[in-house]
């Protein structure tokens, strides 16, 4: 008997629908072994049929948001927390750096076009005061980040969830998959804003550039830095990082880069603060991050 599968999709960009049509052939391979009873990229379908597992894409941003991910935690036996935003906040995440008023103030009554007592549009979702992983909502099951998670992670976590004997999902880093290969060098100089080095098949870190790959989770098979870019972290943070309180992303890759450099680890904390809305562009709102200790996130993005 088939298992049923049923997604939705929150506040984000639909991104990781389009990654689980991006299966291609292992998506017919998958409906020889599941029915997907609702899934808003390719059906129809208004109401939350019962399904044995629910993927949930984006994170909590309105009313409208948190009502469809309690139908689908009521009709869905196992959850997966599907892409960076269901499982951190994502990029979207931007918003928990300001209260809810001064979002919607911005736009519709400080615009130079608003008139005096102008208000919010008609019918408007009443947004949260901020936004929110689902994690924070609802009992998950599962997370699978990414933006968007890789194809072979898609296929891999449903096969996982469903059981039988598949690959284990291994908790690496991004650098596990990286061809790039760490030098000690002398001399380097921190490349501010630089997302790219010259050398080829060199640590970005080793040139100066930084690099999350060792503090970000690999749920990407390293596509970026493989192709000359820097990771920018898009997974959420590395398992060591989520777990040990006095671990930062900034701490970490600043430590690493000074070893291999010699360029002083408080010039490159330094700046990763002052960027921080980069830097943590990911996981802003995500309590794994900012009930940390160690990071100041309003007090850094505020600089």
């Amino acid at each position: 008997m088939k298992a049923k599968v049923s997604t939705e999709w929150l506040s984000g960009c639909s991104g990781c629908h389009v990654a689980m049509v991006d299966l291609h052939d292992k998506l017919l391979n998958l409906v020889e072994e599941v029915e997907f009873v609702r899934i808003p990229v390719l059906m129809d379908e208004k109401g939350y049929p019962k399904a044995d597992i629910g993927i949930v894409e984006g994170a909590v941003r309105s009313d409208h948001d948190r009502h469809a991910l309690e139908k689908m935690r009521e009709s869905c036996d196992k959850l997966v927390a599907f892409g960076t935003c269901a499982s951190y906040g994502g990029p979207s995440g931007i918003g928990w750096l300001y209260g809810r008023d001064t979002i919607l103030d911005k736009p519709y009554k400080e615009r130079p076009t608003s008139t005096e007592g102008e208000g919010l549009p008609q019918g408007a979702p009443e947004l949260e005061e901020s936004v929110i992983p689902i994690n924070e909502v609802v009992d998950v099951d599962f997370q699978l980040p990414g933006c968007p998670p890789h194809p072979y992670y898609i296929a891999l976590a449903i096969r996982t969830i469903l059981g039988g004997d598949v690959p284990e999902m291994l908790a690496r880093p991004v650098c596990a998959d990286c061809e790039r290969r760490m030098e000690k060098r002398e001399g380097v100089a921190l490349k501010r804003g630089a997302v790219t080095a010259p050398e080829e098949d060199v640590c970005l870190l080793s040139q100066g550039v930084i690099c999350l790959g060792s503090v970000t989770l690999n749920r990407c098979q390293a596509q970026c830095p493989n192709k000359g870019v820097a990771c920018a972290g898009c997974a959420g943070p590395s398992v060591s990082i989520i777990t040990e309180p006095q671990l930062d992303i900034r701490t970490m890759v600043a430590k690493r880069m000074s070893l291999l450099t010699g360029i002083e680890e408080k010039e490159i904390r330094e700046y990763m603060e002052k960027e921080a809305k980069t830097f943590y562009a990911y996981s802003l709102s995500s309590p794994v991050m900012y009930r940390k200790p160690t990071v100041e996130l309003r007090e850094w993005a505020g600089k």
